[in-house]
């Protein structure tokens, strides 16, 4: 391979909707945008699909991400019957229907990407979809290009498995986003000089910038006098939000309890709780900027991870652990192995045991009533997640990627 050109280019290669709800488009975004300054021009490829009511309104995608470096978006046509069948026609969301309309998406992409890769000079070819990835790569053979795949979670079933280690051997290199997934490669067999760790990341200086917690509640609507814990994210039942929800049991009643970021079906659930309880606020999906200001406003910030699942207690690289790390807020988390291999014996959180809303509570209390425990945390979580923005990433995939060549 020609080292110096295949460094000039990099095709992030993502099968998602743009603009999304989803959390791992704004990883995505920060990626691109990160990877923008390391080499001479990137593109990131997608599929033009259906979107939502709410999606539709955005104007500039990179505004709406807070991206400033920008970077080539490539939208492709695809076969697209997904939100018809999950959303628009609930009458059709009844197995297989949901499960064909996603592989006929997921095949009419890969394909339409093959079609706009096989006319790019050398590059690198980068992808969090193993799949589409090894379409790329084993239809592409003998061209001058570097497979590369991230890796944020692993198959369940033995089928599932075998096909996943067939595909990712085909990779030039895996980046991997935790510990555990790393270890997981080189259990069977890979090569531990083509598999890194590379964990998720943050914007540190527009996480820095937040206004204080005052202001951030008058801009709000938040009693000054209340006690307040925020989580900022999805719903799913794995991210313990429910636990959260329940802690408020053994809360006192100054306390406000903010569940900001969801969507349905999971919104709905957690409408529940906020119906019996009027100290939970259960907020939908917002902008990233919007989000965070309800960080500003807390007290305490929220990781309630489930150690039932091993997406959430073995394989995450939490974006917004990396978040709360950056604003400021004392965190409280739970006590997870995806939560614990990153902050280490570096002191920046408050850990409980996970699965336990009584203990989530005595967290919050303790740390919001512990100033030396709070100021302790807080001054520790802002020297250790200078390590974590998105810069740092891209360069240190950037170099791992370089030792393939």
């Amino acid at each position: 391979m020609s080292a110096p050109a295949l460094f000039r280019e990099l095709a992030l290669v993502a099968n998602v909707r743009i603009p999304s709800e989803r959390a791992h488009v704004l990883q995505i975004m920060h990626m691109a945008a990160a990877f923008s300054t390391k080499f001479e021009r990137v593109r990131l490829v997608y599929p033009i699909r259906a979107n939502t009511d709410a999606m539709k309104r955005v104007g500039d995608v990179f505004d709406h991400y807070g991206v400033r470096a920008k970077f080539g978006l490539v939208g492709l046509p695809c076969i697209d019957a997904v939100k018809r069948v999950t959303i628009d026609w609930g009458w059709l969301a009844s197995s297989p229907l949901p499960l064909l309309a996603h592989v006929i998406q997921i095949v009419t992409f890969s394909f339409a990407a093959l079609l706009y890769v096989l006319r790019l000079p050398p590059c690198i070819i980068y992808s969090r979809d193993l799949l589409t990835l090894t379409v790329l790569n084993v239809l592409s053979t003998g061209r001058n290009r570097l497979f590369i795949v991230e890796i944020h979670t692993l198959p369940r079933s033995e089928f599932a498995r075998g096909l996943h280690l067939w595909a990712a051997r085909r990779a030039d290199g895996i980046i991997a986003i935790s510990d555990h997934i790393r270890d997981w490669y080189l259990e069977r067999g890979f090569d531990e000089d083509l598999v890194i760790v590379a964990r998720d990341g943050v914007d540190i200086d527009a996480y820095a910038s937040l206004p204080d917690r005052n202001t951030a509640r008058s801009r709000i609507g938040i009693d000054l006098d209340s006690s307040v814990a925020c989580y900022t994210g999805h719903f799913y039942p794995w991210k313990g939000v429910d636990d959260l929800a329940a802690c408020a049991r053994y809360l006192s009643e100054d306390w406000r309890l903010f569940l900001v970021g969801g969507i349905d079906p999971d919104l709905k659930r957690l409408r529940s709780f906020a119906d019996a309880d009027e100290r939970i606020h259960v907020v939908d999906h917002l902008p990233a900027r919007d989000a965070a200001l309800y960080l500003a406003a807390s007290d305490v910030a929220v990781l309630p991870n489930s150690a039932r699942a091993d997406i959430s207690a073995r394989f995450t690289s939490p974006l917004k652990l990396f978040e709360y790390l950056a604003s400021g807020r004392p965190v409280v988390a739970t006590d997870v192995p995806a939560v614990r291999e990153i902050v280490g014996d570096a002191d920046c959180v408050h850990l409980v045991e996970p699965d336990n809303p009584q203990a989530l509570a005595d967290g919050l209390k303790r740390v919001a009533h512990d100033t030396a425990l709070r100021d302790r945390i807080t001054a520790n979580a802002t020297g250790m997640v200078r390590d974590y923005s998105w810069d740092s990433r891209a360069i240190l995939v950037a170099d791992f990627i370089r030792t393939l060549v």
